[in-house]
């Protein structure tokens, strides 16, 4: 037992560290052709070598090879259980990368995914509806900018109108006013001296100022424009060759300042009827106006903010891209190096389980080898020469 163990753990210092010498070349005229070629198969293996030469040393020393066969026995079964060990070992590791690859495959195929979405979110909805936006904030603005117009203009008409009803109603007032003038002064000539008498006195500045006064409401009246034309060519025709001396002459013209008077009235009644028709459309228009404008301007506001929101929205999107794809880069590097790593460690695995393999069979054959009555032979030469 005790010579089992030395061969068992000389056989495993040499395989690991020992270089043995080939120098069988002298006995090859002694073996056997057959046993010769098996030598010389073994011997191109360090281990092979080492069985040759072990086989050698226990004939030696015992006469026999039944120790070295126990040894060389037991010296493959550690093989193997190293062998095993290894594929043990390989299986965790091949576990590892395969939980590896497939927890790095999931999360890069989850950031690509989350890539997709997101550019869909934002080339779809986020972007198209930004271009809506647009459109319609600028449509806004030009309803706005309309309003604001449309306010302008209704200011500038109400402004005219106004400006008209003063002009009118005082053009009114002053021919009301000498109207009132030539009627007194008129009335008087015609109440003065015996009103039974056709015809009355009438000194030169009596006759002046009624001359005055009616030329000045001849002026008034021609202010009016052509519907006034009536008025004004009676008016002419009465103070041409005007006889303030006849009574009758004095009352036609009374009446007719009276009826000049009553219609210029009526326009003025009209004037103010008219202010105030316009004014109260004028405040109908400018409530409608505001009304639009607090409705635009409160729509301008909501699609502003809207869009304000979809570009916060939209910079958060494309840092989310941003991020993903930071993200998928280093999972599908990770990914690259543990495949590379994994190839590395495979090739390492396959040396080493042909390396192994490669052994064992040596073993098996040398088994066989030393055997056989021709090796027998073939050391008993050996160590008769020796």
């Amino acid at each position: 037992m005790t010579y089992k163990k030395i061969v068992l753990i000389t056989l495993i210092c040499v395989v690991t560290s020992t270089k043995i010498q080939n120098n069988q070349g002298v006995m090859d005229q002694y073996v056997n052709p057959g046993v010769q070629q098996q030598i010389d198969e073994l011997t191109q293996s360090k281990i092979g070598h080492l069985v040759i030469d072990l086989a050698e040393v226990t004939m030696r020393v015992t006469g026999a090879v039944d120790s070295l066969t126990e040894g060389v026995k037991a010296f493959g079964r550690q093989i193997e259980e190293r062998l095993n060990l290894e594929n043990t070992q390989w299986e965790v590791i091949e576990g590892e990368h395969n939980a590896k690859v497939i927890s790095l495959s999931s999360q890069a195929n989850q950031a690509e995914f989350d890539i997709n979405r997101e550019k869909k979110v934002l080339n779809s909805e986020l972007i198209p509806r930004i271009q809506e936006l647009d459109d319609i904030l600028l449509g806004l603005k030009a309803k706005q900018t309309d309003n604001n117009q449309s306010f302008k203009e209704a200011e500038a008409i109400r402004n005219i109108q106004h400006d008209s009803f003063v002009q009118t109603t005082t053009e009114f007032t002053d021919a009301l006013r000498n109207i009132d003038e030539a009627l007194d002064l008129l009335t008087d000539l015609f109440k003065s001296g015996d009103i039974r008498a056709a015809f009355i006195e009438i000194s030169d500045e009596q006759k002046h100022k009624v001359n005055k006064a009616l030329k000045q409401v001849k002026s008034n009246t021609e202010k009016f424009g052509h519907q006034y034309s009536s008025f004004i060519q009676a008016l002419t025709n009465l103070t041409e060759g005007f006889n303030f001396k006849d009574r009758q002459v004095l009352k036609e013209m009374c009446d007719f300042l009276n009826s000049l008077r009553l219609n210029i009235f009526d326009a003025l009644t009209k004037a103010y009827k008219d202010e105030d028709s316009q004014k109260q459309q004028n405040q109908l228009r400018i409530q409608q106006l505001t009304s639009e404008k607090i409705v635009f301007d409160q729509q301008y506001a909501d699609f502003y903010q809207e869009r304000e929101d979809k570009t916060v929205r939209i910079s958060d999107v494309q840092t989310m891209i941003s991020t993903r794809q930071a993200d998928l880069k280093a999972y599908q590097d990770r990914l690259r190096t543990e495949n590379n790593n994994y190839s590395a460690n495979l090739k390492i695995h396959d040396d080493i389980l042909s390396s192994v393999q490669q052994e064992l069979a040596i073993l098996a054959k040398a088994l066989q080898v030393v055997q056989t009555p021709p090796f027998l032979d073939f050391l008993n030469a050996r160590i008769s020469k020796a």
